[in-house]
């Protein structure tokens, strides 16, 4: 690969799609280490839950259908979350607390204020049809759903659910990345030495990581046997890495240069302004990432690079892309087709400021497009992919 040449972007991604990566190692976690952790294994509700119909407000169970030959129902007793449900006589009814299973027969809850209860006898005075108030078994999950997928983002709303079918541990990917920033200029953003440049994208790149180990290797000069030496050892403990700085397209860039030494590059950069830096190679036949060293290209590179590559590792997708129209005309006067910022509200997209180190408007964005060299009008409708 010629490190002075872009390719296109679909090209890039072909390039990616086509990598045959090693899945990351694994690990079993407690339950509440999970969250945002990425599954390794898909659980499968073995049972429902409810295992039988709960009440789900206090309240009396009855047999909806006895209304209709009783003017009252006889009260037979209570019954509590986790009691052995009894069976329901005909004319009968129990007092039931929220989440306390239906007595056997039961198939609606009159609620405690929409009734009147005395002498014995309880009396709905509302309206009462089959399912009134009642969790159904398998309403929370039903037997055989796939609770979490392999290669799934666990969000912490999903480990409820787990806890409820008996899950105490999880199975996931233990993805290790190496975070190294290169440049002589450059000082390390946790121990500053008072170098004129300080490395505040590690930070943000390792903060996006949600899910994985990111691990700060630091900053190193600029010369390419130092970079070389750097990566190799990165990978030593890391199924990734992503560089930072000096990810110019051309033959003077020396991270590129060092890529090549130590394996190969799959492309140098892309036909595209603000990704158009960011390459990606294989060393050891792990991936690294090169990130340009202005806040909006090295997000939009992660965005757009690595989350493709971590999907591949996976064996699922991650990212999360949205169909939106164009909110206000725009008029694309580089040289080659550039990624843009976008606002969204709904299903409009508003363009953000254009520029590579524009960090007050990343901090405002939702998502990020390509748009092709020319005039775009209100309304088109775009692709674009959410950021993280």
């Amino acid at each position: 690969m010629e490190l002075h040449k872009l390719v296109e972007l679909e090209r890039a991604r072909e390039l990616i799609a086509s990598l045959q990566l090693r899945p990351p190692p694994v690990e079993h976690v407690k339950l509440y280490e999970a969250g945002w952790r990425i599954a390794a294994r898909s659980v499968v509700a073995h049972k429902d839950v409810p295992a039988v119909p709960l009440a789900a407000m206090d309240g009396y169970a009855l047999r909806s259908s006895d209304l209709k030959a009783f003017a009252a129902l006889k009260l037979k007793g209570e019954v509590r979350p986790g009691d052995e449900p009894p069976t329901l006589g005909e004319g009968e009814a129990y007092y039931v607390n929220m989440g306390a299973p239906l007595p056997a027969g039961a198939d609606a809850v009159a609620r405690v204020e929409a009734t009147r209860a005395e002498g014995g006898l309880v009396k709905p005075l509302e309206p009462m049809r089959p399912g009134k108030d009642v969790i159904p078994k398998g309403e929370v999950v039903e037997r055989g759903a796939v609770v979490v997928e392999r290669g799934e983002l666990v969000k912490p709303y999903k480990l409820p659910l787990l806890s409820m079918l008996g899950v105490q541990e999880l199975e996931v990917f233990k993805v290790r990345v190496g975070v190294l920033n290169v440049g002589d200029e450059v000082d390390r953003f946790d121990k500053p030495t008072g170098k004129p440049v300080i490395d505040s994208l590690s930070p943000m790149i390792m903060g996006l990581m949600r899910g994985l180990e990111p691990k700060y290797l630091g900053v190193v000069g600029d010369r390419e046997e130092e970079i070389v030496y750097a990566i190799e050892e990165g990978l030593r403990e890391a199924e990734a890495l992503l560089t930072i700085g000096g990810a110019s397209a051309g033959e003077s860039d020396s991270v590129k240069r060092a890529l090549s030494r130590a394996g190969e590059v799959l492309f140098p950069g892309v036909s595209v302004s603000v990704l158009k830096r960011g390459g990606v190679a294989l060393v050891g036949g792990k991936p690294v990432v090169a990130l340009p060293a202005q806040c909006v290209a090295a997000a939009l590179v992660f965005h757009e690079h690595f989350l493709h590559i971590l999907s591949r590792m996976v064996g699922r997708e991650l990212r999360e892309f949205v169909r939106a129209r164009l909110a206000e005309d725009v008029e694309v006067r580089h040289r080659m087709d550039a990624a843009y910022l976008f606002r969204l509200e709904g299903e409009r997209a508003y363009p953000l400021r254009w520029g590579t180190g524009l960090c007050g408007e990343l901090a405002k964005a939702d998502a990020f497009g390509v748009l092709s060299r020319g005039p775009h009008r209100a309304g088109e409708e775009l692709v674009l992919q959410r950021l993280l």
